[in-house]
């Protein structure tokens, strides 16, 4: 048994096709991914503006902007523990922990239109007699911000920066038109507290023990994919021990040595190959591409090793099947692994989608569908502290295991042949 083991592991490690879909394939996709989706994050990040304020007497008398203009510069914030530079600048009850804005201070509005032709800015911000602020950009920087391309994060930047303008000017028309009517108004905390909510945003909050990359999704509907190609191995095994399939099949049938020890060397054998390649798949995504999985490491492996039982043993029902050669059997495994992979969200925005509205319409068969189990023992690392739906989901990979490997033993012993 050891010695079938042993010549099966290096059958295995020289088949190049299997070793290509397993390795190079997974590894050339991710690549892919890593290059088309690899700047979205950052796309959606808060960048700097820089900008020129012009500091006249109309700025003087708008009251809190040379405060908020501050704040948003991130000038002055002291961390609150050590005294450095990494805590939260704070106006009042809200805390602004995102540089927008980066100041170059002028006196006139006639400076700050030159540092904008020079390109030294790429916009001003000043006040007008009534107390509101206004953001100037250069025709350069509109240009940039709607092509999308050139500046990555610059197109979120000022649409949060025009937001925070807006806000202060509609808080500072309200104050003053209220004042104007009831001039008492000023002396009550409630009026004041009113004000400070309505100013108050929106706040990013973490559901999750790490926030998940957000193209994750694919990268891991990929290694869903490349388990079950992984069949191949296991059906190669099993039609190699067919004795009306190849020349080989017939010694092994004639052999010392029992069919079901044969197959059980030989199921160990592609066990530990799928393993090993997947294990690759899994080091490159995760250490190249830089798709995390919460610090969960060692379950990664583990997933690793549920997923590639369940694939030999998914193999190891395509090659009992009678009659068929090795290539229309691996032929089929192909076509199972890349149907089933549109339900898993493989191939884009629309896969995502059905495969998202089939969990939500129909569990059932996202329950019975394999690429989809091997992708959801990913998410459960990502997306759930508690190892509940890991180890839910180890539990329905392990019993389709036990129904594939049912029904392929059913079939290999009903096998019988009249002459060899």
């Amino acid at each position: 048994m050891w010695s079938t083991f042993i010549v099966t592991l290096k059958m295995n490690l020289r088949n190049k096709s299997s070793l290509f879909w397993l390795i190079v394939f997974p590894i050339a996709l991710a690549t892919m991914f890593n290059g088309v989706f690899g700047g979205l994050d950052k796309a959606m990040s808060i960048t700097p503006v820089p900008v020129a304020v012009v500091q006249d007497t109309n700025w003087t008398n708008a009251v809190g902007a040379d405060t908020l203009i501050t704040a948003l510069a991130g000038d002055g914030r002291t961390d609150k523990a050590t005294g450095g530079d990494n805590a939260d600048t704070t106006i009042g009850d809200i805390d602004i922990d995102i540089r927008l804005l980066d100041v170059t201070k002028v006196d006139s509005a006639a400076q700050a239109r030159d540092l904008l032709t020079r390109g030294k800015t790429d916009g001003v911000i000043a006040a007008d007699g009534d107390g509101r602020i206004a953001l100037t950009l250069g025709s350069d920087t509109v240009a940039t911000a709607n092509n999308g391309t050139q500046d990555v994060g610059l197109d979120v930047s000022l649409a949060a920066l025009d937001n925070v303008i807006d806000q202060y000017n509609r808080t500072s028309a309200t104050v003053k038109t209220a004042l104007k009517d009831n001039p008492t108004a000023a002396l009550t905390r409630t009026f004041w507290n009113g004000i400070g909510s309505a100013m108050n945003g929106t706040k990013e909050i973490s559901l999750t023990n790490f926030k998940p990359d957000v193209m994750a999704r694919y990268y891991y509907a990929l290694m869903g994919m490349a388990c079950l190609l992984a069949m191949s191995y296991m059906i190669h095994t099993v039609t190699t021990a067919q004795a009306n399939l190849s020349a080989l099949g017939i010694r092994r049938t004639v052999a010392p040595l029992g069919r079901a020890r044969q197959l059980l060397a030989g199921f160990l054998a592609g066990w530990l190959c799928s393993c090993a390649c997947l294990l690759v798949a899994l080091a490159y995504i995760r250490y190249v591409c830089g798709i995390a999985v919460g610090g969960r490491e060692p379950l990664a492996v583990l997933a690793v090793v549920v997923a590639s039982f369940m694939t030999c043993s998914f193999g190891t029902m395509i090659g009992a099947i009678p009659k068929l050669t090795d290539g229309v059997k691996q032929s089929i495994s192909t076509a199972i692994a890349c149907g089933l992979s549109l339900f898993s969200g493989l191939y884009g925005g629309f896969a995502m989608e059905l495969s998202d509205l089939i969990s939500r319409k129909v569990p059932l068969l996202a329950a019975i569908n394999p690429t989809q189990q091997v992708t959801n023992l990913f998410y459960s690392l990502m997306y759930y502290d508690s190892t509940q739906p890991f180890i839910r989901t180890c539990a329905i990979l392990l019993a389709m295991s036990a129904v594939f490997l049912m029904a392929g033993v059913i079939m290999l012993r009903r096998q019988r042949y009249e002459h060899l």
